[in-house]
């Protein structure tokens, strides 16, 4: 345990305020004393200096209580702006937004140049044209989130589990990406993010443990515990794809055999329908969803196959993290998560008590097919509602000229 001064203090309650107008709101200052522990008047002099700093605003007053009506507070849209940036295969995704995470403007073009160079290139003048269009001012912008399928090391470096060994290895994209925006720039595994971007604007909102299950060509997991997001030691906390569900199953590119994402991902369900004259990367998600659509019975039958091996998986997670519940999301077809969750239950039972909780064992997350980029967007928030002590990556740049993050303490 470290100690603390006056200063921390200060910041850890302006946090607190902060995150619970967030999440909360609109409230008031009374229900706020009532929610942090600290006193209605301590309560009002936070809020004046968040209000003051541009961060939260007087929405309205809440009628019908005894006395006069309370006013309730709330985050200003307008008080601060992250872009969130998303590398996926062939195309990277971008999109601002504000305080609040309402999307101020999106963009996703086609890459086919790989290199780490060149798509940092790519992301880098994605992210300038977004804040161009936008006209987010310099001292509003809270900084670039990023997500990128591969292992995340301290925020700078990437580990393409496909192409290891070439460029990719240990290339410091966050670091390329800040000389390249001028801007603080959070890089982090796309499964993570996409947890972190629930907690934020989903389904976290109203549970305080749970998986995210992330489809992509593979499948990765992102872990919220007791609210915080957590990556582990060296950033591959949640790695779902290689639970081994089939001992002596298919052979999966980290060596081991039988693998969950050799059964359950996107490339499992592309794999049935490809042909020989494709792989099943080059099969388009739209195909996908035609064919399911269409009553293709491969995909039904992968879909069958795919419940038996994802129960076995909810079952082992259940086992270690006692969650309030597992989400699917990512890039699967709704039409196909919709199947998977109706194929997988009922769920293999579950031993631990559940006190009451009324959160279904398995959810469809609320942004499952929306713009990969908006939990990328929510990184720069995150680090403000990690309040004890974040795990999130780190920028490479620890200082900040704007003047909200100093007074939250992101500085």
């Amino acid at each position: 345990m470290s100690g603390t001064n006056l200063l921390q203090t200060r910041i850890s309650n302006r946090r607190a305020v902060f995150n619970a107008v967030r999440s909360k709101g609109p409230i008031t200052r009374a229900e706020l004393a009532q929610v942090i522990g600290l006193t209605v008047p301590a309560i009002s002099n936070i809020a004046s200096e968040l209000e003051e700093a541009g961060l939260i605003r007087q929405e309205g007053k809440r009628a019908g209580l005894r006395g006069q009506p309370a006013v309730e507070l709330s985050l200003d849209p307008k008080g601060g702006y992250s872009i969130g940036l998303s590398l996926a295969y062939r195309q990277v995704s971008g999109v601002v937004v504000d305080l609040t995470g309402e999307v101020i403007r999106s963009e996703t073009i086609e890459i086919s140049e790989r290199g780490p160079q060149a798509t940092a290139d790519a992301l880098a003048n994605l992210a300038k044209r977004l804040i161009a269009a936008s006209q987010v001012p310099a001292d509003k912008l809270w900084g670039v989130g990023c997500s990128v399928p591969g292992t995340v090391e301290n925020g700078t470096f990437w580990y393409d589990k496909v192409q290891e060994g070439d460029d990719w290895t240990r290339f410091h994209l966050a670091e390329t990406l800040e000389m390249l925006t001028g801007t603080r720039v959070y890089v982090e595994n796309d499964a993570t993010v996409a947890a972190i971007g629930e907690r934020l604007y989903g389904i976290g909102r109203h549970t305080r443990s749970f998986f995210y299950m992330h489809f992509n060509l593979g499948i990765g997991g992102g872990l919220v515990l007791d609210g915080l997001s957590y990556r582990g030691a060296f950033g591959g906390a949640g790695e779902i794809g290689h639970m081994i569900v089939k001992p002596g199953g298919r052979l999966c590119a980290c060596g081991s055999r039988g693998c969950l994402e050799q059964y359950v991902s996107l490339y499992a369900a592309a794999e049935t329908i490809c042909g020989p004259e494709r792989t099943p990367d080059e099969v388009p998600s739209e195909e996908v969803t035609s064919a399911l659509r269409n009553g293709d019975p491969r995909l039904a039958a992968w879909v069958a196959e795919a419940a038996q091996y994802l129960r076995i998986a909810i079952r082992n997670i259940e086992a270690l993290f006692d969650p309030d519940t597992i989400i699917l999301g990512g890039g699967l077809p709704q039409q196909l998560f919709d199947d998977l969750i109706a194929a997988a239950n009922p769920l293999l039972p579950n031993l631990i008590h559940r006190h009451g909780n009324t959160q279904p064992r398995l959810m469809c997350a609320e942004h499952a097919s929306q713009l990969p980029a908006l939990g990328a967007a929510a990184l720069p928030i995150a680090l403000v509602t990690q309040m004890h002590g974040t795990t999130l990556a780190q920028p490479i740049d620890g200082s900040s000229g704007n003047a909200a993050l100093a007074f939250l303490g992101i500085c």
